[in-house]
């Protein structure tokens, strides 16, 4: 079983660090890219790193992604994410603040596989952290990273 490869969109720095430190105490294996905004994670999808190559910088198995970013928002990736071949298959988790029932609807409305509001309280986040974990890793199959291909959008 090769470690779940969680691609976390989220400009917060404590709830990045909570998402970081429950996937590391998990049992299930998994490893954690952060993106700041959705322009640096759209990049490492789209390959626009120099020296680029997928096979060390795979495609990941799901993404955490929070609504509420700096530039680009995230409604705005998910569309991007969903428009493209290469990419419109990985599974998209919402996770943010936001409980607005119009950014609910948008979201799935746009492709998103799930919508999570981040508890306020840090143990019920950690209980909803594991239990997204075992969802999408022992419950949910999951498509396996692809071959490395060039020209991806």
């Amino acid at each position: 079983m090769h470690p779940m490869l969680i691609a976390h969109i989220e400009d917060n720095d404590d709830h990045a660090k909570l998402v970081s430190e429950v996937t590391a105490e998990a049992v299930l294996p998994c490893r954690v890219i952060r993106f700041i905004d959705a322009e640096s994670g759209l990049d490492y999808l789209q390959g626009d790193l120099q020296s680029f190559h997928r096979d060390q910088h795979p495609f990941p198995d799901l993404i955490l992604l929070d609504l509420d970013l700096p530039g680009m928002s995230g409604l705005t990736f998910l569309r991007h994410v969903r428009a493209h071949e290469k990419t419109k298959g990985i599974p998209i988790v919402v996770l943010t603040s936001s409980a607005n029932e119009h950014e609910i609807a948008a979201a799935y409305r746009y492709g998103a596989n799930s919508y999570i509001v981040k508890p306020v309280n840090t143990e019920d986040f950690i209980v909803k952290l594991t239990e997204l974990n075992m969802y999408w890793y022992l419950t949910s199959e999951v498509p396996r990273p692809m071959p490395a291909a060039a020209g991806i959008f």
